[in-house]
């Protein structure tokens, strides 16, 4: 039996709680994958840092209401979040706080990073939510999305899921032909983190595509002003803090698994064009423009309209290829495209699957992998392999992408954009 002829015999309800199921399954995983790091005697957490590294409660984030109070609109207690992050976290120490008083009990970072946790959990199954909304009739794309192992390795880590609901609730919006909702959504994910932001990119592409800019001129608007309603105060009363944000971005040098760190380690030594330093952020910032370029040429050429996901994943995943890194967590911000852009199974599983290994690479002692002598004497190790494979895989998904563009191919999944 179909999907869509579980749901007309009123299977909906029942594909709903599979998902819900599915959803809470990952973020059990996720749980128990770092009990072992909460154990005091067993020194997880120094053994494996990779594993029980998180930014999630940690230093003394929130638990007492006076330092919470004086970091809601100024990145949270410590004063170096993301300001929509440091809001949440100042109100999960004042509900921490006054749990702790109401039961007379003590508050450690334990009940604090549990509270943290909970919260992101529920940010998770929405995620879920909004991909099946936004897959009709092919929900189970959803329940292949729920079981990601990459979301149970890394997802729970760090304040990036916030920023992909927001992402998501923004596609959502447009889709169902409201550009306002999306640009305030918009506005609140920025506020996390920036990527996204190439939802107005991609509504700004699509209406060049029609020649209608009334849809991305209210998306900008409503954008600005709740990214202004939530950093404002932090702009005006911490200005250096705020402005740190960003500079960190701007002067961060390149990572191992970075296109930019392959070029300084093979090509530069023998052409003695070296990118190091402040010239890495401006090779970047020329090529980012450029695959923003390419995207509107791909947009505008292809025959049929093309899917506002296909747009935004294309947009997120150049972003993702030509950036100084390419951390896991840039792997969540495109799991959902992934699965709504493609629709196919397999290729989402192999993809996974050798973010899985790459991520074994970093979290594991370079001595548990077995030694590969063929391979090593051309100075590679097992995870330079995988970080090569992560690459080819994203570059495939662009390739395949502008093809289905091309071709008109699930350019209707989602009802297109706003428009049809």
């Amino acid at each position: 039996m179909s999907m869509e002829g579980a749901k007309k015999r009123g299977g909906g309800g029942n594909s709903g709680l599979l998902l819900l199921g599915l959803g809470l399954y990952t973020v059990m995983m996720a749980y128990l994958l770092r009990v072992p790091c909460r154990v005091p005697n067993w020194n997880l957490a120094e053994d494996v840092p990779e594993l029980c590294a998180t930014v999630i409660g940690t230093g003394d984030m929130g638990v007492r209401s006076t330092d919470a109070a004086g970091g809601f609109f100024t990145g949270g207690p410590t004063g170096d979040q993301p300001v929509l992050v440091g809001m949440i976290t100042t109100i999960i120490g004042w509900f921490a706080s006054n749990l702790s008083s109401l039961l007379g009990i003590d508050v450690d970072q334990g009940i604090y990073l549990d509270l943290s946790l909970v919260l992101l959990a529920l940010v998770w199954l929405a995620i879920v939510a909004v991909v099946s909304s936004l897959s009709g009739s092919r929900s189970s794309d959803a329940l292949v999305m729920a079981l990601s192992p990459v979301v149970v390795l890394v997802g729970f880590q760090t304040w990036d899921l916030w920023a992909v609901l927001f992402m998501m609730l923004a596609l959502l919006g447009y889709v169902r032909g409201n550009p306002a909702l999306a640009g305030f959504m918009v506005g609140f994910g920025a506020s996390v983190a920036f990527f996204p932001v190439v939802v107005l990119l991609a509504i700004l592409i699509m209406a060049a595509r029609h020649r209608f800019i009334k849809d991305f001129i209210s998306a900008l608007l409503c954008a600005a002003i709740a990214w202004i309603l939530i950093n404002g105060t932090y702009m005006l009363t911490a200005w250096d803090q705020w402005r740190a944000q960003f500079d960190n971005i701007v002067d961060s040098n390149t990572e191992q698994s970075s296109f930019w760190n392959v070029w300084n380690n093979n090509i530069e030594p023998r052409t003695g064009l070296a990118l190091d330093g402040g010239s890495v952020g401006q090779y970047v910032l020329l090529t980012m423009v450029l695959g923003l370029v390419f995207v509107l040429l791909i947009s505008l050429l292809s025959r049929r309209e093309p899917s506002v996901v296909q747009v935004m994943f294309l947009l997120l995943a150049l972003w993702v290829l030509l950036a100084k890194d390419y951390s896991l967590n840039y792997v969540l911000w495109l799991v959902p495209l992934v699965i709504l852009c493609r629709r196919n199974w397999i290729e989402f599983g192999l993809w996974q699957a050798v973010e899985v290994l790459y991520w074994a690479t970093v979290v594991l002692p370079a001595a548990a992998w077995p030694t590969l002598p063929w391979v090593e004497q051309f100075g590679w190790a097992p995870q330079d392999i995988l970080a090569v494979i992560r690459y080819l895989f994203l570059i495939y998904f662009v390739v395949a992408a502008v093809i289905d563009m091309f071709r008109g191919r699930k350019a209707l999944a989602l009802g297109a954009s706003a428009l049809t």
